[in-house]
C-alpha cells in the first residue's frame, strides 16, 4: 500500500510497484488508507507512506497500523530534513522500518523492498 497526499507521487509509486510484480493500492487520504487497511490487513506486507499529510500524518498512520499488525513493514518518506526524526518518541513507537529521503530513486527502492521482503 502506498499513501501520499500528492496524487502524482502516489500514482507513480503504485505503477512502479505494479511493474515490479506487486499487487498494490494507493491512497491520497491517510484516513481512508487506514480504514481500508483495517478491512484488509492480512493482504498487506508493506506500507510506504509519506510523513506530512493532512488529517493523519505518516507516523500516526504507522502507529495505528502497528496496533492492527505489528509485523508489517513500514517505510516512511519525507522531503524534509529527517535529521532528528528518528529520535522522536512517536517515531520510535511507530517502529518505522526504513526512513526514505525524497527524492527516491526507484533502483534504490527496489533494493530496499527486496531486502526487507525476503527476510
Amino acid at each position: 500500500m502506498v499513501v501520499d497526499d500528492e496524487l502524482e507521487l502516489a500514482t507513480l509509486f503504485k505503477e512502479f510497484l505494479r511493474k515490479e510484480g506487486y499487487d498494490v493500492v494507493s491512497f491520497t487520504d491517510s484516513v481512508l488508507a487506514l480504514e481500508y487497511f483495517k478491512e484488509t490487513a492480512e493482504k498487506h506486507s508493506l506500507i510506504i507512506t509519506d510523513l506530512r499529510m493532512p488529517s493523519l500524518c505518516g507516523i500516526d498512520l504507522a502507529k495505528s497500523i502497528r496496533e492492527i499488525n505489528s509485523k508489517i513493514i513500514i517505510f516512511l518518506m519525507t522531503a524534509f530534513d529527517a535529521k532528528d526524526l528518528e529520535d522522536r518518541e512517536d517515531f520510535k513507537i511507530a517502529r518505522i522500518d526504513r526512513l526514505l529521503q525524497k527524492p527516491i530513486r526507484f533502483s534504490d527502492l527496489r533494493v530496499m523492498i527486496n531486502d526487507v521482503l525476503k527476510k
